[in-house]
């Protein structure tokens, strides 16, 4: 493809252009405190507890020390422009922050020429073609031979709205020129993908990508088509809520394109609506927030981060007070190197949270928190928080990076989280990360079949995954074992009913035999997280008549421990399935612990299986949990005893969600 495709070359249309910004941008600040404002003042008048965020920490660096770090990146960037096949490859997110950054850096930018060269990068991993179908999209990385990853052109938009709309008139002509000829070619690429309204955090982005770009080169079809599908977005979410439901990740990535509509978009209404979108995120974010452990607290659509649950999201709550340490600069996209200085896009984008709403929340406890995340019965997560001990459910699946079921006990945020899941990769901890085409690093765990009831402390949850069946994506190269983890922080003692046991190693692990009211116990100061296996089985290919089941510590000193299941020693060769039954409880002391062992071991269950079909029921504290599931047919036909279906978020019953977005939800779609 062409290196260049040149859209404004005229001077005389340049500098139309550079005009026309010059309006724009003082409009744009003229209105951004007041948006800004307004974003947080919708709530109830502050209380007392609102006037620390006033105190809280925020991201400003040393701009002496943020002109060395940006040294290191140039020299980085500057080799790649040179040589893109041979030099240490960038991405395309990272040349465009450098440029934003260096753009940003006070007092009046530092080397608009530099920036200029990175923007000329920038428009070479751009695609020129008019032919062709992914005109105007980017490849993710300098030393990438075609375009891997659709969602370049999202990000690469988020980024050049905001240094369009902050940072133009500290940017050479050339450079100007260069930033619109990439928006121009960008826009093509927005509004010709299609990205599903459940894609959360590109799909707000391109909302926003839309808007930003339309409304700087004028193009009023571009701008209407943004404000147009944050309008749907806004539907879609009052009614079913946020697909990608709490998510370490993608809940930082969705308030920097919320927080660039409050602050830039040029329709005031438009402002006010992303003001209450950022309004719910906090909310939900607050309710499902562990404080113990500094992180969401439960299940969620998506996580890269398997047991502590750390992400972009931690970039905005850091100034809102919620953790303890300052975490590390969030490296996607970045050139390697120190970059804690470089703040412009995190102070404009990562604020407090408004604290006489989110405040009642964190304080509230106990509380259950159920929330919708879409259509259906089943896409439901339920979150139970207690002082020390939380136990999160999502009743459907998600995706191959999501986490069905969480548990969180103890007091800090170095204690690793437990969760449940199917592996196929021998991969308990999600450490093992894989690149796909674009060069983005994950690990990857199998998808099962989820049915899931929670009331309160306790669940009932059924996974089954046939990873090599009809219609699977799995291929069988990329497996080479069918195996269930539970995760076990090594801080907690774990019990088999009332008995102390020690892991073995992956050489020798402890063998277990665990019964249907065999109790599995993970113990930590007076918490405790239990678990009945109340079904669980091998492959048909499996030599085995039962699965074995093994207590593992992989490595002396390691921070967390593991159950596993072995459904097969090798690659899948059919269907298996578990039912499990967890229950946590806190404020226990060793005869509290006792009896909760006992009471947990009596109550009954019981699981019935016919052909595909499973039946599993247990007599919960609050009355009986249900599930009857094909899991063939992926099919949920019964979940009964769970906590009652929220009309969008609730908190101990008291609807919280519809509070905030009730309005939308009637809206056209």
């Amino acid at each position: 493809m062409p290196a260049t495709h040149t859209t404004h070359t005229a001077p005389a249309m340049h500098t139309v252009h550079t005009a026309r910004f010059t309006a724009a941008a003082r409009a744009a600040r003229a209105v951004a405190a007041a948006a800004l404002l307004l974003a947080f003042a919708l709530a109830p008048a502050q209380t007392t507890a609102a006037a620390t965020t006033a105190a809280t920490p925020n991201w400003t660096g040393d701009p002496a020390a943020g002109t060395g770090e940006l040294e290191q990146m140039w020299q980085i960037i500057r080799d790649a422009k040179a040589d893109p096949a041979g030099a240490r490859p960038v991405s395309l997110r990272g040349i465009f922050r450098f440029a934003l950054e260096a753009a940003g850096l006070p007092p009046a930018g530092w080397h608009p020429e530099r920036v200029e060269a990175a923007l000329e990068l920038t428009r070479t991993m751009q695609d020129s073609d008019p032919a062709s179908p992914t005109r105007g999209n980017f490849r993710w990385g300098s030393n990438q031979d075609k375009i891997h990853d659709l969602n370049a052109a999202e990000f690469a938009a988020q980024l050049m709205g905001f240094l369009h709309h902050n940072y133009a008139d500290r940017l050479t002509p050339r450079a100007r020129a260069l930033l619109d000829e990439q928006m121009t070619g960008a826009l093509h690429a927005l509004a010709a993908r299609k990205v599903r309204i459940e894609y959360t955090n590109i799909y707000v982005m391109k909302c926003w990508g839309l808007v930003a770009l339309g409304e700087a080169l004028g193009r009023a079809d571009a701008a209407d088509d943004g404000y147009r599908r944050f309008d749907q977005w806004l539907a879609h979410t009052a009614r079913n809520g946020i697909a990608e439901y709490d998510t370490p990740t993608y809940y930082g990535v969705v308030l920097d394109s919320l927080q660039m509509l409050a602050r830039h978009a040029g329709r005031q209404a438009a402002r006010e609506k992303a003001a209450k979108a950022i309004r719910y995120l906090w909310a939900d974010a607050a309710a499902n927030w562990w404080k113990p452990g500094d992180r969401l607290a439960g299940a969620n659509a998506r996580s890269y981060d398997y047991t502590h649950a750390h992400g972009y999201f931690e970039l905005h709550t850091w100034p809102s007070g919620w953790l303890r340490r300052r975490p590390q600069i969030e490296g996607a996209g970045w050139p390697p190197g120190p970059r804690a200085n470089l703040s412009a896009m995190l102070d404009a984008v990562c604020l407090p949270a408004p604290a006489a709403l989110v405040q009642p929340l964190l304080d509230e406890i106990p509380r259950t928190v159920v929330q919708r995340w879409g259509e259906g019965p089943g896409r439901i997560a339920t979150d139970y928080i207690g002082r020390r001990v939380s136990l999160g459910t999502s009743g459907h699946e998600n995706g191959r990076d999501d986490r069905n079921l969480v548990i969180n006990l103890g007091d800090s945020p170095a204690i690793p989280q437990m969760i449940l899941f199917m592996d196929g990769r021998g991969d308990p901890y999600g450490t093992k990360k894989t690149a796909n085409a674009a060069a983005q690093a994950k690990a990857l765990h199998l998808v099962p079949f989820v049915a899931t009831v929670q009331r309160g402390p306790e669940a009932l949850q059924l996974l089954s995954a046939d990873p090599l069946g009809p219609g699977s994506p799995n291929r069988r190269d990329t497996l080479r074992c069918f195996l269930t983890h539970l995760t076990i922080p090594a801080a907690a003692t774990i019990w088999i009913d009332g008995v102390r046991v020690e892991p073995g190693t992956p050489k020798e692990p402890l063998l277990l035999d665990l019964k249907p009211g065999t109790v599995v116990s993970a113990r930590l100061g007076d918490a405790i997280a239990a678990l009945r296996l109340l079904h669980a089985d091998v492959t048909p290919g499996e030599t085995w008549t039962r699965p074995q089941i093994r207590l593992i510590e992989d490595k002396k000193g390691d921070e967390t421990r593991r159950l596993t299941i072995v459904h097969d020693r090798n690659a899948p060769r059919g269907r298996a399935t578990i039912v499990a039954w967890l229950r946590v409880a806190e404020g226990l002391d060793d005869a509290g612990f006792a009896r909760f062992r006992r009471d947990f071991a009596a109550a009954a269950a019981a699981v019935a299986r016919d052909g595909g079909t499973f039946r599993a029921a247990a007599a919960g504290l609050a009355g009986e949990l249900r599930i009857e599931a094909d899991v063939v047919k992926r099919a949920r036909h019964i979940l009964a005893g769970a906590e009652p279906r929220p009309a969008l978020l609730t908190v101990n019953g008291r609807e919280v969600g519809r509070e905030i977005l009730g309005e939308f939800a009637d809206a056209e779609p």
